[in-house]
């Protein structure tokens, strides 16, 4: 039998293939154009924002590309929701995304890991019976991951829900005249005041959660080329979703036993 490794440090594995790339590069674009055209709106008494939309004309043609921007993103949606029903990889990839009970652990883990208390104080002969007994509470490894972990799902679920939200509130603000028709008038402010602080919270989680476990960890700094190239190496598969690869590992020692036999 061949001695080489099963799986190659430098083999190339497709992590996200062209229509995955598509979709998330429609959502990166149409992201950045809604917080741009949108923030103006929302901040409008802040003076930067008034030098941005110093005429009438800019403000009305920003209107024009933040409605624009909306209809792609939820055409972006709604193609990504028929890819996922439709398309085995598309079933298979929302079935690794459904939240476990394994997720929850590794949040804790992670916290744990990350702070390091109870280690601390078993250093310090705190506790050390009990962390004798059970040492699980010590958290001294890092949590193991398969082919998305904890983080990822709470972004993919959040942006999903917070799409549901920009939408619904979104379309009443468009269509002023049905939502009064419909609602008090304190029912569309309400509309306006979600649609704004839930673009302000979607913009902070991008440029501060998003951006740093995507591209400037340490594991993958200065960027993730994923959502380029949508391929990953052997060595970052090991490294990143080593459950993943450990399923890989066992498909491949399987197929070797058949042929064998």
């Amino acid at each position: 039998m061949d001695s080489a490794p099963l799986i190659r440090d430098e083999e190339v594995f497709l992590r996200m293939n062209l229509a995955e790339r598509i979709q998330h590069w429609l959502l990166i674009s149409t992201f950045f154009f809604l917080i741009v055209t949108g923030l103006p709106l929302f901040f409008y008494d802040v003076k930067f924002f008034k030098l941005l939309l110093p005429t009438g004309r800019s403000f009305y043609v920003r209107g024009i590309i933040h409605r624009v921007a909306a209809v792609l993103m939820i055409a972006n949606l709604v193609w990504h929701l028929f890819y996922a029903a439709l398309t085995r990889r598309g079933r298979d990839n929302f079935k690794e995304m459904l939240p476990r009970w394994k997720d929850v652990k590794d949040a804790i883990e992670l916290f744990g890991y990350n702070v390091g208390l109870t280690r601390f104080l078993q250093r310090r002969g705190i506790g050390k019976k009990f962390f004798q007994k059970h040492p699980y509470w010590l958290f001294e490894k890092h949590p193991l991951y398969g082919r998305y972990n904890f983080v990822e799902k709470f972004e993919y679920w959040a942006l999903g829900w917070g799409s549901l939200v920009m939408i619904f509130s979104g379309f009443f603000m468009w269509n002023v005249e049905l939502s009064l028709r419909l609602f008090p008038l304190w029912v569309h402010d309400i509309f306006i005041i979600i649609h704004g602080y839930e673009a302000i919270l979607a913009f902070l989680a991008v440029i501060i959660w998003h951006m740093y476990n995507v591209h400037l960890s340490p594991e993958v700094f200065p960027m993730s080329k994923v959502w380029l190239t949508g391929k990953i190496t052997g060595q970052e598969l090991r490294l990143l979703h080593p459950l993943e690869y450990e399923q890989v590992l066992e498909e491949r020692r399987k197929t070797l036993s058949a042929e064998a036999l």
